[in-house]
C-alpha cells in the first residue's frame, strides 16, 4: 500500500492495484489509515489530508522499467 508523502499531491500507483491506504505525512502528524478503493475510478482522493492517488497507465509503467 502506498504512503504519500505530503499533503495535496498526487501519487502514481500501479494500474493493478484495486486500492491504496493512506496515512497522511509520513511523520507523526499523519491522520488515521484510511483504505480507499478505486472501483470504476482511475483516481481516488483522501478525505482527510486530500492527496489523490492516480492509477498508472500500462504505457506509464512500461517507460518507468524502460528509464
Amino acid at each position: 500500500m502506498n504512503n504519500a508523502m505530503s499533503t495535496g499531491q498526487t501519487v502514481a500507483v500501479s494500474a493493478d492495484q484495486q486500492s491504496v491506504c493512506c496515512r497522511g505525512t509520513n511523520d507523526v502528524f499523519g491522520h488515521p489509515a484510511v483504505y480507499l478503493k478505486f472501483a470504476e475510478q482511475t483516481t481516488v482522493q483522501c478525505y482527510y489530508c486530500g492527496c489523490r492517488y492516480k492509477l498508472a497507465s500500462t504505457n506509464d509503467e512500461r517507460s518507468q522499467e524502460a528509464g
